[in-house]
C-alpha cells in the first residue's frame, strides 16, 4: 500500500474532528493512497474515540488503504506481538508498521523473538514494515538486520528539520547508510517530517517537493508523510504539488564537484560530533574533580 503517497495519523480525533469523509477527501485532494492509523501503544490499545476497524473501514469505504502502526517497546514483546497480530486480522489493516526506536538498541533478541511471533500470526506474505532512524552510522546498536530478515520493507524518519540539515543532505546519508546494510532502494519508503513542534520548524513547501522527487528519483517506491494532526495548509498544498511517482532524471549518483562538497561537509560533521564528545568527556571529568574536592568521592 506504500507505493505513492500517504500520511500517518497520531490522534484520531484531532484530524478533522475524526470525521472519516472529511479526513478521506483531504488524503485523496493531496494525492495520497491512503493513511496509516495508531492501533495500539506497546501491548494496549491507543484509545482512538472508537475502535480502530470502525476508522479502518470508514476510510476503506472511501477507496483509502489503511495501515495499522504502534510504537513497541519490546518489554512485553509477546503482549505487543498479540495487539498487532488483532490490528490485522480483526482491524483489518492493509499493512502493519512497527515504529521501534531507541528501546531496541542492544536488543537483537527481542527484536528476533517479536518478528518472528509477528510472522507466525499473520504470514510470511503479508505487509510488515518497521520504521525508525534514518541515519544508521549515529545508531550502530539498533538491530536493523533483524527486523530486515522479517519484514517487507522500512520507513526512515527522515526528519532533516530536526536534524538541522538540508533535506538533500538527510536523504542522501539515510540512501548511503541503509545501502552499506545491504537495504535496497526499492523496500525503503521514507518519511518525512512534516510538522512543527518547540524548537523545530515546519519545512517549507519546496523542500518537502524535493523530498518527494529525489526519493523517487533515488529508487523508493512511495513516501509518507508525519502527520496528519501537524499539518497545516501549506504542508498539504505541497503534498498536492508533489506529484507519485515523480516525473525526472533518474539518480545516476553525485556529480565530481558535489561529491567533494558532500564530503566536505561530512567531515566538518565528523569534526563537530568529535568536538561534541571531548566537551562531554571534560564535562564528566569535571564533575568527577568536584566529587573529589568535596569529599564524596
Amino acid at each position: 500500500m506504500f507505493d505513492s503517497k500517504s500520511v500517518w495519523i497520531w490522534n484520531w480525533r484531532r484530524c478533522d474532528g475524526g470525521e472519516a469523509m472529511r479526513v478521506a477527501q483531504r488524503l485523496k485532494t493531496a494525492g495520497c493512497c491512503g493513511a496509516l492509523v495508531k492501533a495500539h501503544d506497546g501491548p494496549y490499545w491507543f484509545d482512538q474515540g472508537q475502535p480502530w476497524r470502525e476508522i479502518c473501514r470508514a476510510l476503506k469505504s472511501f477507496g483509502l488503504k489503511v495501515a495499522g502502526w504502534a510504537y513497541l517497546y519490546g518489554h512485553d514483546w509477546q503482549g505487543e506481538a498479540q495487539r498487532a497480530i488483532e490490528t490485522i486480522h480483526y482491524g483489518e489493516a492493509d499493512a502493519y508498521v512497527m515504529d521501534v526506536e531507541s528501546e531496541f538498541k542492544g536488543r537483537a533478541d527481542v527484536a528476533e523473538a517479536l518478528c518472528q511471533r509477528l510472522r507466525q500470526g499473520v504470514g510470511q506474505g503479508f505487509p510488515l514494515f518497521y520504521s525508525t532512524f534514518a541515519i544508521a552510522r549515529y545508531h550502530q546498536r539498533f538491530p536493523y538486520a533483524a527486523f530486515e530478515r522479517h519484514c517487507s520493507g522500512t520507513l526512515p524518519q527522515v526528519y532533516w528539520t530536526a536534524f538541522r540539515w538540508p533535506v538533500e543532505q538527510a536523504l542522501d546519508w539515510m540512501y548511503e547508510d541503509y545501502a552499506s546494510l545491504g537495504i535496497a532502494a526499492d523496500s525503503i519508503f521514507p518519511v518525512a517530517g512534516a510538522y512543527a513542534q518547540g524548537f523545530v520548524a515546519y519545512p517549507s513547501a519546496e523542500e518537502l517537493q524535493r523530498f518527494a522527487q529525489m526519493a523517487s528519483e533515488r529508487g523508493s517506491k512511495g513516501v509518507s508523510f508525519w502527520s496528519y494532526e501537524h499539518m497545516d495548509d501549506i504542508r498539504w498544498q505541497a503534498l498536492e504539488a508533489s506529484p507519485w511517482p515523480v516525473e525526472g532524471i533518474p539518480w545516476t549518483g553525485w556529480t565530481d564537484e558535489a561529491e567533494e562538497l558532500r564530503q566536505e561537509i561530512a567531515r566538518l560533521h565528523r569534526q563537530n560530533v568529535e568536538f561534541a564528545g571531548r566537551i562531554g568527556r571534560g564535562l564528566e571529568l569535571a564533575r568527577e574533580m568536584l566529587k573529589v574536592l568535596q569529599g564524596e568521592a
